[in-house]
């Protein structure tokens, strides 16, 4: 289970004057050529970042000995540099400095995680600084004092399926799956306008939790000039679809050093189809001072689809007004281009923005699996979900209530039928003992969103709704 427990140390900034901030309203249109040159930058970049998977076999150059005689081991020269590349690479999107690690700030990390690990922390109470746990005698006062100090001034990421090292970051960007709602304290420290270095730390317990540790708060940093005066999520100009996508996605605005004590009034207007929307659960955590941040203004969208190539005004009235344009960090998914030149290059944008619709369904699908669970579902209760129903299929897939096994993504995206597709039928289930048809087909010639796919045999099936099913064989790679 992705667990993100927030840092609740206090910190004090210096007190600085900033100017007033401004933001410009441009026209809604498609991408320009400038536009497009910088997202496939962004998108190339993407695409060089390190991609490997890592569980308890590849994760350490020395794996730690989580009993007598304790030894909190040393992660991979690999994982620790392919973390901080997607830090900073994060960290670029919002025009951020680069940070750094060293060998001290890491084998502190390591130790902090290794503790966790032999404790076997429980990643459902507050674990920073340790207040619940009680030192084994196998562990030396040196070690659990390192990492109470560096477990209360890190961001803690639990999680018991096996990620790349990026998808951690991630997790701590979106911040999604934070207990304690929509603070986005592990954003705000992950994209501090202070902060200098990190140290990453990592190691799995008994009970099959990776314990993950990013240090972020130094006492020095503290007093350190902020490299920019705001931080805006979404960033202004462009941003990836990706990382508003899913639930409990909050927005926020972060001042370095102006302190705003109200709730301000926001509202986000698609500039392509002029239409306005409200923002729901406004909250200010300024006196948190995650991040180092003076202000910390955090909102979420109220029922605004994402589209593809859309652009979006965001004004929080008395202190910023800006827009951007949301694209892909996929190079395969259309952007529709600033031109009316033809009617072809119309009916071309029009069919893109048909297609950025469907697939905005078809995420909207996937979300709607994941709408009102406390608990992340990759852990509890899934071998296939319809619905809001969990199904238990199959030996060995639960262990004393926890599934321990990787589940199917819950992936969106768009099918296209075509008069070869051999089976156009609606089923009730991809399983045999819960399948009946519904007498229902798709329609050759359209496409269809889909927030699920599940593999049985050779055979993928696709989640259309609840109780709505399509099947394809895997062999085939169009329809």
């Amino acid at each position: 289970m992705r667990l993100r427990i927030k840092i609740t140390s206090f910190f004090i900034t210096a007190s600085i004057l900033i100017s007033t901030l401004a933001g410009t309203t441009a026209n809604a249109a498609g991408f320009t050529k400038k536009d497009l040159n910088n997202i496939h930058r962004i998108q190339e970049q993407y695409a060089l970042l390190p991609k490997m998977r890592y569980n308890q076999k590849n994760i350490y150059h020395k794996e730690p000995h989580l009993s007598e005689p304790f030894d909190p081991g040393i992660l991979s020269a690999g994982y620790i540099s392919s973390q901080l590349a997607y830090i900073n690479y994060y960290r670029s999107m919002f025009g951020l400095n680069k940070i750094n690690t060293d060998s001290t700030n890491n084998d502190n990390a390591q130790i902090a995680a290794s503790v966790m690990a032999a404790t076997q922390a429980s990643p459902f109470v507050n674990q920073h600084g340790l207040p619940s746990l009680v030192k084994p005698p196998f562990i030396s006062d040196m070690f659990w004092n390192i990492a109470k100090i560096v477990t209360a001034s890190s961001n803690l990421n639990f999680n018991i399926n096996n990620q790349t090292a990026g998808e951690v970051v991630t997790d701590l960007l979106t911040d999604r799956f934070n207990l304690d709602g929509s603070d986005t304290g592990h954003r705000a420290w992950l994209l501090s306008t202070k902060i200098s270095k990190t140290g990453i730390g990592a190691a799995y317990g008994d009970n099959g939790y990776r314990y993950s540790v990013q240090q972020v708060a130094f006492a020095a940093d503290s007093y350190a000039a902020p490299c920019q005066t705001s931080v805006l999520y979404p960033a202004s100009n462009l941003f990836p679809i990706e990382l508003l996508q899913g639930s409990n996605i909050a927005w926020s605005l972060y001042l370095s050093e102006k302190r705003i004590n109200h709730l301000p009034k926001i509202t986000i207007t698609d500039l392509d189809d002029n239409q306005s929307y409200k923002v729901n659960h406004v909250n200010n955590f300024s006196k948190q001072g995650f991040g180092y941040f003076s202000t910390i203004i955090t909102y979420y969208p109220a029922n605004m689809p994402l589209i593809l190539g859309h652009q979006y005004e965001v004004n929080i009235h008395g202190l910023y007004k800006y827009t951007f344009k949301l694209f892909s960090l996929d190079p395969t998914k259309p952007l529709p281009l600033d031109t009316d030149d033809s009617n072809k290059n119309k009916h071309r944008n029009n069919a893109q923005k048909i297609k950025s619709a469907l697939l905005s369904k078809a995420e909207k699908l996937r979300d709607s699996l994941n709408k009102d669970r406390a608990m992340n579902i990759n852990l509890f209760g899934k071998s296939y979900q319809d619905g809001k129903q969990f199904y238990n299929l199959g030996a060995q897939q639960w262990f004393h209530d926890f599934f321990v096994v990787d589940v199917p993504d819950l992936t969106a995206g768009i099918i296209d039928i075509t008069e070869k597709t051999i089976d156009k039928n609606i089923y009730t289930s991809p399983y045999k003992q819960y399948r009946r048809n519904t007498f229902t087909q798709l329609q050759a010639g359209k496409s269809y969103a889909y927030g699920q796919i599940i593999q049985i045999n050779k055979t993928n099936w696709y989640y259309l709704g609840p109780h709505r099913w399509f099947r394809q064989q895997v062999s085939r790679h169009a329809l």
